[in-house]
């Protein structure tokens, strides 16, 4: 025997309706009674936004202070190359015995004291530990600048040159990469 999926809409339906007005007539009862503020549940949800605004507010910190450290890091290990350059390029006409070691010793000494003016400007925002080694690393490219601006030559100028390129190293260990 077929049976026909008409029979059952008309059904549906009127289940559906009776239903619907169960529903509606359930619904339409007045609640006895007065509203009552729960203040022990008003003082945990108090205290759970504000703890969610200060652990925001936190973490914006922490994020805009480690955006300005790889910031300072970048600039130094930017501006070291240069003077590292600087100071090759010098290094290279003194041992060429060039005509022009004069210009390049003047040139690398400025070099070396700007970059120890820019360590030293960075570190009032850096971690101790990075402080430490800018404040190192300034002055020890300060007697760098001072022995090539003398005159110096051989192992005075090895020793100072090695000891900022392990500061350097330092340094750039000490920064975060990105």
């Amino acid at each position: 025997m077929r049976t026909s999926r008409r029979r059952w809409g008309p059904a549906s339906a009127a289940v559906a309706a009776i239903v619907g007005v169960g529903v509606i007539a359930g619904c339409g009862g007045a609640i006895e009674g007065t509203a009552q503020q729960n203040d022990s549940q008003a003082a945990e949800y108090a205290a759970e936004a504000t703890s969610s605004s200060v652990a925001a507010s936190s973490s914006q910190k922490a994020a805009a202070e480690r955006d300005a450290l790889v910031e300072q890091c970048t600039m130094f290990v930017n501006r070291a190359g240069d003077t590292i350059d600087s100071y090759n390029a010098f290094i290279d006409a003194a041992n060429a015995d060039a005509a022009d070691t004069g210009a390049k010793a003047s040139a690398a000494a400025a070099a070396l004291r700007a970059a120890a003016d820019g360590a030293n400007a960075a570190t009032p925002t850096l971690p101790a530990e990075l402080t430490g080694l800018l404040t190192d690393y300034a002055n020890n490219y300060r007697e760098l600048a001072t022995a090539v601006d003398g005159g110096q030559r051989g192992d005075i100028l090895n020793t100072l040159a090695s000891r900022g390129d392990e500061l350097s190293d330092s340094i750039r260990a000490a920064c975060p990469t990105s």
